[in-house]
């Protein structure tokens, strides 16, 4: 198993980055990553693999601390999760963005040329710059693992994009905070409880209230939604 997670790391470490669109994601929407991967075949290398398709980035999210540490640092070991608990999750100004990410396996596509790998690579790179109507990168990696390649360079464009996205959300005042509850959580639950209409809508909102570490605050509002729908 460590074997298989050193070719995991090596496969990010040695992925190439031959376009990075000069484009950023949307602060406010969704964006269609168009991608192309150039991967060699260790076991053919006149073979080269070209994976084409699109990635969906969904706008990203503000959440609370407490839902961070639920669905992401759960997976860290005792002194990460110490750090987070004993730091991060105090600082009343830590807010954190999420950004969803979606395959869009309708449009992948894969299909085997021969040729060299830099030239093909470069050569994606100029058709992707000269389109100027699709968000487009271009990335050479290996083909047993082109997945980790692309999630790599996904991973530069969101981390180009957050500054960017940071202060267009912080302009807008939805970093504000509210008795420790950011103004855009805060907005998200008030219209979670205003189209709460059926019980399975019911349950998922008490969910997320208990995920975001909420519950309390909107305790009272939340059962009265709840005996609303039930009756």
């Amino acid at each position: 198993m460590n074997d298989r997670l050193d070719e995991i790391w090596y496969a990010a470490k040695t992925t190439q980055i031959v376009y990075m669109p000069p484009k950023l994601l949307e602060t406010f929407g969704e964006t269609l990553v168009h991608y192309l991967v150039v991967a060699e075949d260790p076991d053919s290398p006149a073979q080269i693999h070209l994976h084409d398709g699109v990635v969906t980035a969904e706008r990203p999210r503000i959440i609370t601390p407490q839902y961070y540490r639920q669905r992401v640092v759960e997976n860290f070991g005792e002194d990460a999760q110490r750090y987070f608990d004993e730091v991060l999750a105090k600082d009343t100004a830590a807010r954190f963005l999420q950004y969803g990410l979606k395959f869009s396996k309708q449009e992948y596509h894969t299909h085997q040329v021969t040729g060299d790998l830099r030239e093909i690579a470069e050569q994606a790179a100029k058709d992707a710059q000269d389109n100027l109507h699709e968000l487009r990168g271009v990335v050479i990696g290996t083909n047993d693992t082109w997945e980790v390649s692309l999630l790599y360079f996904i991973t530069q464009l969101v981390q180009r994009s957050l500054p960017y996205h940071a202060r267009d959300i912080a302009q807008r005042g939805l970093l504000d905070l509210q008795d420790g509850v950011p103004a855009a959580v805060r907005m998200e639950i008030e219209d979670d409880l205003q189209n709460c209409t059926t019980l399975e809508s019911a349950r998922n909102l008490g969910a997320k209230l208990r995920d975001y570490g909420l519950f309390e605050q909107f305790e009272d509002r939340f059962y009265e939604v709840y005996r609303r729908v039930k009756s």
